[in-house]
């Protein structure tokens, strides 16, 4: 094996990891969405199909749980607000490394070569490739993993001041929350 190919190996099972961490974080946020929707009596329904971008369902989400749980405290509200700014963050950069082309690891470094997805033959309009740090990268996959873990945190911290319209499971929103907790620990 060359030094490249092991090198290689690395950096797809980091994209591999952030692809999977990602499509968990969109799975656990569909299961918040519709348990808060159904709570909140809104319609989710349409929000929850493959075909429809991650954006719609994390907007509707965002409300959902600044109504839920931070109606009526600006800093409980900033607390969402941040994890939300936060999923944005990860999610621009997931878009753009899933998205564009690899180049091969630097040994010495640590660094591989990425370029945008591209299809521009004019050198002058062509963005320049940028060095993406391997560590760098394991932080982001790791950082998009924990994403679900904050979002429960932060509802059980808040817990006591979720405000719901809709009797539902004799009016204990824990089940449905319990349930979603166990989806993220179950392997897939």
């Amino acid at each position: 094996m060359s030094q490249y190919d092991f090198d290689r190996d690395g950096l797809h099972l980091l994209l591999g990891t952030l692809i999977h961490a990602y499509a968990r974080l969109d799975h656990f946020m569909g299961l918040q969405l519709k348990w808060l929707g159904e709570y909140r009596g809104r319609p989710v329904t349409n929000l929850l199909r493959k075909n429809v971008g991650f954006d719609r369902r994390l907007k509707l989400l965002r409300e959902l749980s600044i109504e839920t749980w931070a109606h009526s405290d600006a800093k409980i509200a900033d607390e969402f607000r941040a994890w939300f700014k936060e999923v944005e963050r990860v999610q621009k950069q997931r878009n753009r490394f899933a998205h564009g082309r690899w180049g091969y690891v630097h040994k010495e470094s640590g660094e591989v070569g990425f370029v945008d997805l591209s299809w521009e033959r004019d050198p002058d309009k062509m963005k320049p490739p940028v060095q993406v740090a391997l560590r760098e990268f394991k932080r982001l996959a790791s950082e998009v993993e924990c994403l679900s873990g904050q979002f429960m945190a932060l509802q059980d911290k808040h817990m006591a001041r979720a405000r719901y319209k809709k009797e539902w499971e004799d009016a204990n929103p824990e089940a449905l929350a319990t349930w979603a907790k166990l989806q993220m620990k179950a392997p897939i």
